[in-house]
């Protein structure tokens, strides 16, 4: 039975947070200002937990899951949450798994029975697995031919190298051709357990009613029946690698870096905070048209139409990565440019350009607060990455905090490892990548 004072007492708006006593934990975020509600089920596995032989299980388990239950066949399913009007989706991550449905805030203790049912009775039939295997067979097929998706699949074996973080999550065309459904129902065993599960709300629901239902559903989940399942290392290390594969039918290069951000713990700031201090300088860096190297290198120098940079990130891990696309005769000279902008960041940080970020920031997290699933997703992963979710205000004032000082220490600190760089498409060469990688990390120190 689920204890519900702390529903009571809470202010509205402020996370609400229960761990049942095998270890799964629910997590209800009351939005009064809408009318919808999205209910999810988030497991702390993926790509990670594979190996060379299981890689891409984690994402065929993901379809398989919609394929029928004890009690619902995969028509069913569809029709069960279509009739609500909910929309039904999940995805698969480097270290996260995720299921779940957008309906309205009186139907989230339906969503909840349906997504549960999911999670928690598939039969992984094998007439539907022969046929879903031939579809992600054909979209593993699909993204190994697509140069810009092979730049970021690439970027990840340049940034880890060998280790399970490095490999595809959709995995190889030849595992999914193998995979059986007894491998489905292991994976299932080791990993969709209690003390990896998350069963998430947000929207305009009755959270008693809610938070009572997801305890019921969820007590008797098992822990890990395996003990031989290996546990990821506290963090994959990283590895630096340039590399390259040439596209001869395109005419362009897509390029992406990386450099690691300091995992936390490592630094002076706080888990939260630092992962807040980390975003600013993806902002500041390349987040916008006016950001230093979209104006350098778009606007000045005409050397990408496209260029930003992002945060790749999870629950023990983040990269800061710039992405460009250009032609063959450009590529040095936007590399050079890159290089010479990130150098400038880990000296000073523009106060005028601070400001725009941390307002970027802040507009994105408010925006995310109007909608119910990017509210429980911003807050499931920070459940994952820290064990606690940071209120709205807080993270606001947080940012607001966070110095110029702190966002040139984020540079300073990853500029000290060599680049990972992955490059795809028209002339792309290994011996290329590798030059260049070696030019940046002479261009930045």
């Amino acid at each position: 039975m689920v204890h519900l004072q702390a529903v009571h007492t809470a202010a509205a708006g402020t996370p609400i947070l229960h761990t049942l006593p095998n270890g799964v934990r629910l997590l209800a975020l009351p939005m009064r200002h809408v009318q919808s509600a999205s209910v999810g089920v988030f497991l702390r596995v993926g790509s990670r937990d594979e190996t060379p032989v299981t890689n891409g299980i984690s994402h065929v388990l993901e379809h398989m899951a919609f394929k029928g239950t004890t009690t619902r066949s995969v028509q069913a399913i569809n029709l069960d949450a279509e009739r609500l009007g909910a929309d039904v989706n999940a995805f698969t991550g480097k270290d996260t798994t995720g299921y779940f449905m957008t309906g309205l805030g009186r139907h989230a203790e339906h969503l909840l029975r349906m997504t549960a049912d999911i999670i928690l009775n598939s039969t992984f039939p094998d007439s539907e697995l022969q046929r879903e295997l031939e579809v992600i067979r054909q979209e593993a097929i699909e993204y190994e031919e697509d140069p810009q998706e092979s730049s970021s699949e690439l970027l990840d074996r340049a940034i880890w190298g060998d280790d399970p973080m490095g490999m595809p999550v959709i995995g190889t065309v030849g595992n999914i051709e193998g995979f059986t459904r007894h491998d489905l129902v292991r994976h299932v065993q080791s990993h969709y357990v209690a003390e990896k599960t998350v069963v998430a709300a947000a929207g305009n629901f009755n959270v008693e009613a809610w938070l009572a239902l997801a305890g019921e559903l969820f007590a008797a989940m098992p822990a890990c029946a395996d003990p031989s399942v290996p546990r990821p290392a506290a963090t994959a290390k990283y590895v630096g690698h340039a590399l390259a594969r040439r596209f001869a039918q395109v005419s362009q290069v897509f390029l992406n870096m990386a450099y690691p951000l300091a995992p936390a713990g490592q630094d002076d700031l706080p888990q939260q905070r630092w992962r807040l201090a980390a975003s600013l300088a993806v902002n500041l860096f390349g987040g916008g048209m006016s950001a230093p190297l979209v104006d350098r290198v778009r606007e000045q120098l005409g050397l990408a139409y496209t260029a930003h940079s992002t945060m790749d990130s999870g629950d023990i891990w983040a990269n800061f990565v710039v992405h460009a696309v250009t032609t063959p005769d450009k590529l040095d000279a936007l590399v050079t440019a890159t290089g010479g902008l990130l150098r400038a960041q880990a000296t000073t940080i523009d106060p005028v350009h601070l400001e725009r970020a941390k307002n970027q920031l802040t507009v994105s997290r408010v925006r995310a607060g109007e909608r119910t699933y990017a509210t429980m997703e911003q807050a499931v992963e920070e459940l994952f990455a820290s064990g606690t979710v940071t209120p709205m205000a807080e993270a606001i004032a947080m940012i607001d905090g966070i110095g110029a000082e702190d966002v040139r220490a984020v540079f300073e600190r990853m500029l000290a490892n060599p680049p990972a760089l992955a490059i795809t498409g028209k002339g792309a060469s290994a011996r290329s990548a590798r030059q260049l990688a070696a030019s940046l990390a002479a261009g930045v120190r």
